[in-house]
C-alpha cells in the first residue's frame, strides 16, 4: 500500500543541476523512503566515499505538524565506516523547516570539485559557494550563515572538520548540537564538498481531517504527561541513565573491565545539573525539554547526552565531569560522533593499560585512564587526520587491525560500528539489537525498552511474552527486538523523537495509525503500517546482504560472549548471543 509519496529533490553535486521528483510509493517518510532508494538505485560494491554514493536526507508526512516532537531528519547512505547501510536521525528544528519549504527528501548524488552549500528558500533553490567556510567548526560556520543570510530563523545543517576530512565516524549537525551522529554521514558529505544545507520554509502543513489529527495529538501529549518518567527526563534528559545502569551493573567502566565506578557521585545527573546545567531546552514542539545547556570554565554548549557523559568519564575512567562536558561541545564543534569517538579512546587506552601499544605508539599522549591529555588533543587530531589521529580516524575495527590480534580482542564494535555505554551482557534485549540490527553496534535502532520495566503486562500485549520484561531473561527477546525495530522503523518515517515514541513507549502503531489517518484523510490501519516497517526491515537486509553481510555478523564482540560481568549487581552474567539470534531470526522468517 502506497500510504504516501513526498516531493524529493534530485541535487547533482557533480553537474550542479538540481530537479524535482517523488518519493519511493512504497514508504511511509524519513528512513523507509531512504532505504528503497539506496537500494534500488546504488550498485553492490561501490565506494562510500566515491562520487557513485547517494545521500538522502529525509522528513515525513507529519513532520512539522502539531503531533509532538515530530522533529527529525534521516540521512542515509552507505556507511564509510560499515561499508553497509548507513543512517542516522537529528531532532531540532531543522526537519520542520525542510518540510515547510514542501521538501520531503532530499537526494545528493555525485561530487562537487568546488566547496558549495545548498539553499533553500520555499520554492528558490540553489548551490552556492562555500569556500569561505571550509575549515570552520560546526558552530561557526553555522553562525556565519546566519549572519550573511540575515535570518535568525533558518535552519542549517552542516559538517565540520571531521566531515571535511572524511573520517569515518563525522557527523551532520542541526542547531549547533544536534547530531546524525552514526555510520558517518558527514564523512559522506564531505566527500562530496557539500559543507552545509540551509533551509526557511513557510509553507504551512495542515491535516485533511483536522478533529481526528487533533485527538490523536491530544493523547499523544496526555501520553507523555501521565507517564511516570516525565518529570525526570525534564530534568536530567538521557543523562538520568547513568544511575539506573550503575544499579543494573552494566556501567561500562574502564572499557568494559568493571561494572562499577567508583566517583559515580561526581560523574552522575545530579552533579551534570547541580554544577553545569544552565537551563533546559526543547525541540520541535515538545514539552519535555530534555536537553540542557551547559557552562563550563572552558567551553559552553549544548547537552551532554548521556553516552557523552558516560563516554568521557565512566568508559575512559575520568571523574572529570567539567572535562567531560567540554569534551562533549568540543566533539560537536568539530563534527565527530560522540559514541565512535568515545569508544575509540577508551580502546586505545585499554591497549595501553595491557601494554599492548605505549605513550609512543601514540605521539607521545599520555593514555592513562582518563588522561586528560588524550582527551583534549585525540579529538582535535582524529576531525584533523593528523597523527595517530588519522589511523583513529578510520574507527575501532580499522585502527585495532595495526596493532594486532590482542588489541582486536579489546574492541567494542559489531559490523564496524562502535558500541554504546552499556554492558550488553546484563540487558539481553539490547545485546541482540546491537547484535543483529541493520546499521551494526547499535542500541537506537530501536529501543527494546520493554526489558528494563519489568512490566510483564506490557510485554505481553507488545510481543506476547511476559519474561521479555526482564533484562537478564533470554526468553521472548527475539520478538521484542523485532517489535523494537518496527517502531524504530516507524519512529524514523514519522521523525519522531525515539525518547518519546521508543523509550516513553506512549506511541504505538494504534495511535501513528490514527495520526497518518487524520492527517492525510485517507484510512490507514496499524497493519499498514506494519507491513510498510516489515517490508523496508526487509529491504534494509537485502542491502546489507548485496554487501557481503553473512550470517556469523550478527554477533557481539567474545569478550561480551565468553566472559561474564566481573563485578556489580549483575556479576557473573554473560549472554548466549548466539541462542538469541536463532530466535530473532526464527521470528523474522529468516535462514
Amino acid at each position: 500500500m502506497s500510504i504516501y509519496q513526498g516531493s524529493s529533490l534530485r541535487v547533482d553535486l557533480s553537474t550542479q543541476e538540481i530537479s524535482r521528483g517523488s518519493t519511493p510509493e512504497n514508504g511511509i517518510g524519513g528512513r523507509t523512503w531512504n532505504s528503497v532508494t539506496l537500494l534500488r538505485e546504488l550498485d553492490a560494491g561501490i565506494d562510500p566515499l566515491g562520487p557513485e554514493n547517494l545521500l538522502c536526507i529525509s522528513v515525513g508526512p507529519l513532520t512539522g505538524t502539531e503531533f509532538a516532537a515530530t522533529c527529525r531528519i534521516i540521512a542515509s547512505a552507505k556507511s564509510p565506516l560499515t561499508g553497509i547501510l548507513g543512517d542516522s536521525g537529528a531532532r531540532g528544528f531543522f526537519g520542520p523547516e525542510m518540510r515547510w519549504a514542501g521538501v520531503d527528501q532530499i537526494v545528493f548524488s555525485g561530487a562537487s570539485e568546488e566547496w558549495k552549500y545548498l539553499y533553500i528558500d520555499n520554492d528558490q533553490i540553489e548551490l552556492r559557494d562555500a569556500s569561505h567556510l571550509v575549515g570552520l567548526d560546526i558552530t561557526d560556520a553555522t553562525v556565519q550563515l546566519i549572519d550573511e543570510l540575515g535570518d535568525p530563523d533558518l535552519q542549517v545543517a552542516a559538517i565540520g572538520p571531521a566531515g571535511e576530512n572524511m573520517v569515518k565516524y563525522a557527523i551532520i549537525s542541526c542547531n549547533l548540537a544536534r547530531a546524525c551522529g552514526r555510520t558517518g554521514m558527514g564523512a559522506v558529505m564531505g566527500s562530496k564538498k557539500l559543507k552545509a544545507i540551509v533551509v526557511r520554509g513557510t509553507k504551512p502543513t495542515r491535516p485533511a481531517d483536522p478533529d481526528r489529527f487533533q485527538k490523536a495529538c491530544s493523547d499523544l501529549i496526555a501520553n507523555i504527561e501521565a507517564h511516570r518518567q516525565f518529570r525526570s527526563r525534564q530534568l536530567y534528559g538521557t543523562t538520568r541513565i547513568m544511575d539506573a545502569l550503575a544499579d543494573y551493573g552494566v556501567l561500562p567502566a574502564y572499557h568494559y573491565r568493571s561494572a562499577v565506578f567508583e566517583d559515580l557521585e561526581k560523574v552522575s545527573s545530579d552533579a551534570l545539573r547541580r554544577d553545569h546545567v544552565v537551563k533546559g531546552k526543547a525541540c520541535y514542539n515538545c514539552n519535555v525539554y530534555c536537553s540542557r545547556y551547559n557552562y563550563t570554565s572552558y567551553s559552553e554548549g549544548e547537552g551532554p547526552e548521556y553516552e557523552a557523559q558516560a563516554a568521557f568519564t565512566v568508559k575512559v575512567g575520568g571523574s572529570d565531569l567539567e572535562l567531560a562536558v567540554h569534551v562533549s561541545n568540543m566533539v560537536n564543534r568539530l563534527g565527530l560522533d560522540c559514541i565512535s569517538t568515545g569508544e575509540v579512546i577508551a580502546w586505545l587506552m585499554e591497549c595501553r593499560h595491557e601494554g599492548i601499544i605505549s605513550d609512543d605508539d601514540c605521539d607521545g599522549i599520555d593514555l592513562s585512564w582518563g588522561s586528560k591529555e588524550a582527551l583534549l588533543k585525540l579529538p582535535e587530531l582524529i576531525a584533523h587526520r593528523q597523527g595517530i589521529g588519522d589511523l583513529l580516524s578510520e574507527g575501532t575495527k580499522r585502527a585495532a587491525e595495526k596493532f594486532g590480534t590482542e588489541a582486536k580482542k579489546l574492541t567494542a564494535e559489531v559490523k564496524g560500528l562502535e558500541l554504546f555505554s552499556a554492558d550488553p551482557r546484563g540487558i539481553k534485549g539490547y545485546g541482540l539489537m546491537n547484535a543483529v540490527n541493520s546499521r551494526g553496534g547499535d542500541h537506537y535502532r530501536g529501543e527494546p525498552m520493554i526489558e528494563l520495566t519489568g512490566d510483564e503486562e506490557l510485554a505481553m500485549r507488545r510481543v506476547g511474552n511476559p519474561q521479555a520484561a526482564h533484562r537478564l531473561s533470554e526468553e521472548g527477546k527475539g520478538a521484542l527486538v523485532n517489535y523494537a525495530e518496527h517502531m524504530g522503523l516507524l519512529s524514523d518515517s514519522m521523525t519522531i523523537c525515539k525518547n518519546i515514541s521508543c523509550c516513553m513507549d506512549v506511541v504505538d502503531f494504534d495511535l501513528a495509525a490514527d495520526a497518518y489517518s487524520g492527517f492525510l484523510g485517507k484510512e490507514i490501519s496499524k497493519d499498514d503500517l506494519w507491513l510498510a516497517c516489515s517490508h523496508v526491515s526487509q529491504v534494509e537486509r537485502d542491502f546489507n546482504l548485496r554487501e557481503g553481510l553473512k550470517r556469523e555478523d550478527d554477533t557481539l564482540p567474545d569478550r561480551f560472549v565468553n566472559h561474564p560481568i566481573p563485578d556489580g549487581p549483575a556479576e557473573g552474567t554473560t549472554i548466549n548471543i548466539h541462542k538469541l539470534v536463532d530466535d530473532y531470526y526464527e521470528v523474522k522468517g529468516w535462514e
